[in-house]
């Protein structure tokens, strides 16, 4: 449970963190804007400053090291893929799925299964866990979009075939509170 919180967690502070520097570019784009009303008014739009260059670089330990480039992108390109619904939360969200997924069938489900007293991990099956499995594999299998194994979900009845898997706020708790309670359950047996 505690690692499936944090996964949580991590994922929240991470969308909100996406929200944080989106509202400040459009916050410089504003006041760049209202700078530019006086100085130079033919670039003084929104427009123009979409096309401007954002970049994200490392900074190099000690003065003597130049920073290094790792990103650059326009702010127009900036703000869609930071936009509530664009491509960073989209990411974010597929790792989570793929991450807790993959941290359950390579190490949680082995422990589970031997503390139960099973034979091995297959003996321990769950509908929640069949549906993670299915939205994985068609986050990685299938460019994200939902096949007809994740239409099929017992469970995490989210997404119909040929529509793209994006998970949300409401998806990320529904799983986790599904997961608290599942691993609650095994526990009393």
């Amino acid at each position: 449970m505690r690692f499936s919180a944090n996964l949580l967690a991590a994922y929240l502070d991470a969308v909100a963190g996406i929200s944080r520097i989106r509202e400040q570019v459009i916050q410089h784009q504003n006041d760049k804007i209202a700078i530019l009303k006086e100085t130079e008014p033919a670039k003084a739009t929104e427009e123009f400053m979409d096309e401007q260059p954002v970049s994200h670089e490392l900074e190099e330990q000690g003065e003597s090291k130049p920073r290094r480039l790792l990103h650059r992108a326009t702010q127009r390109d900036f703000k869609r893929r930071t936009s509530p619904n664009g491509a960073d939360t989209q990411f974010l969200g597929w790792m989570v799925i793929t991450l807790l997924y993959g941290s359950w069938e390579d190490h949680y489900r082995e422990k589970l299964a031997m503390i139960l007293g099973l034979k091995g991990k297959r003996e321990l099956q769950h509908d929640l866990f069949g549906d993670l499995g299915q939205l994985r594999h068609a986050i990685l299998h299938n460019n994200g979009v939902a096949t007809r194994d994740v239409e099929k979900a017992k469970i995490l009845k989210w997404f119909r075939r040929g529509e793209k898997i994006f998970i949300s706020y409401d998806h990320a708790d529904f799983l986790l509170d599904r997961i608290d309670s599942y691993v609650s359950q095994v526990c009393k047996a």
